[in-house]
């Protein structure tokens, strides 16, 4: 764990910030590296910081009294972690559990309750997150209902390349059968007949993606939904943004 350097604008909802507000939040952001399978909060739990990804990525999952669970949301670089904190709520909603490891900055929930008042924009930003992983939730819940294994993995597959940047994931069978709410035998047929397409490339602990074109016609139409999510919001920001600069 070290102090910030310059990662900041590798956050793309702290890269947005005006840099007034950049400079009031940066002596209080810490950068951290966080481990795959780690968990961040469970639920019930008290929140004590928000993450900002930069290499890392957050899921957040529901987890049932039974003790299983499936992935509701995911935090990339786009976002935070803990955004519902904004409106007072003071303990976890949900599972959050580091999915893939890297670095990330945090801050601290005492300091933000402290600098709110005099960083507006990156209230509204927080909030405005908030809707994203509304949306990817309800993305979620349709696609497990709708779509087959093959199309909803093939999905969660690019969605974390478009995430991360990068075409090669630390993920067990088990790990992605957590996620998705399947049997661990499941994942394994679903990758299989993927491998078998040439779409990916599987061996233990490790998956790679090998032919995105491939895969986009394999997933099923949730993975643009969820993109576009996104770039709405980041349109709305920097919209916002502009604006307040006039």
């Amino acid at each position: 764990m070290t102090r910030l350097a310059e990662p900041i604008q590798q956050n793309f909802l702290l890269a947005r910030l005006p840099k007034h507000e950049q400079e009031l939040l940066h002596p209080h952001l810490e950068l951290v590296s966080l481990h795959t399978k780690d968990d961040i909060n469970v639920v019930e739990s008290r929140v004590h910081h928000l993450h900002f990804p930069l290499t890392a990525v957050i899921s957040i999952m529901d987890m049932q009294p039974s003790g299983r669970t499936v992935e509701a949301a995911v935090v990339g670089h786009e976002g935070c972690s803990g955004s519902y904190v904004i409106d007072g709520l003071k303990r976890s909603l949900c599972r959050t559990l580091v999915q893939i490891g890297g670095t990330a900055l945090r801050l601290s929930i005492s300091t933000l309750n402290t600098v709110l008042p005099e960083i507006p924009v990156f209230e509204r930003m927080v909030r405005r997150f908030t809707i994203v992983l509304l949306r990817h939730a309800l993305i979620s819940v349709g696609c497990s209902q709708f779509h087959s294994v093959e199309q909803r993995l093939g999905r969660w597959l690019l969605a974390h390349h478009h995430r991360t940047g990068s075409a090669v994931f630390p993920f067990t069978h088990d790990f992605l059968g957590e996620q998705l709410g399947v049997q661990r035998v499941t994942v394994t047929q679903a990758l299989s007949a993927f491998q078998d397409r040439g779409l990916v490339h599987y061996r233990y602990g490790k998956v790679e993606l090998v032919d995105f074109r491939g895969m986009e016609k394999a997933a099923c139409e949730c993975f643009p939904l969820a993109k576009q999510a996104i770039d709405d919001y980041l349109g709305d920001i920097e919209s916002y943004v502009k604006a307040r600069l006039r």
